[in-house]
């Protein structure tokens, strides 16, 4: 599904590149939430549907999970007896939602934003003002 038509192709080029970069370098340095923010461009302002976006969202997530991943290996700074089961059960519950969000759609997928921004600004503020 292409964004709505009052876009022009070069405008949505130009936000993908903004978008990636600024979003990206958030979510190499602290990470939380990148993925909620991508969503929150790609629909608000690309115009993608809710799925689309969504979906759009998981593969860039990964190309800049990739780049930090390897940043992270490269510095020696992972704890793999951690990360090797993570990754397992991380790739479990990423199939598990995918598969609900491409059966459910928006009105399963809007619900669990609004959530997980709520808890995810409540827990920033609680940082911020904890002196974390």
């Amino acid at each position: 599904m292409k964004p709505g038509p009052a876009l022009p192709d070069g405008i949505l080029m130009a936000g993908a590149f903004v978008t990636g970069l600024v979003i990206g370098c958030y979510d190499g340095f602290f990470g939380p939430g990148a993925g909620m923010f991508f969503t929150l461009v790609l629909t608000v302002c690309l115009r993608l549907d809710l799925v689309m976006a969504s979906g759009t969202t998981k593969v860039i997530n990964l190309a800049s999970n990739i780049a930090s991943a390897v940043t992270f290996i490269i510095a020696g700074k992972v704890m793999y007896t951690i990360a090797i089961p993570c990754i397992f059960c991380s790739i479990s519950g990423n199939f598990l939602g995918s598969r609900l969000a491409i059966k459910n759609g928006a009105r399963f997928i809007r619900p669990l934003i609004a959530a997980v921004s709520v808890l995810l600004f409540a827990r920033t503020g609680y940082d911020f003002f904890a002196g974390r």
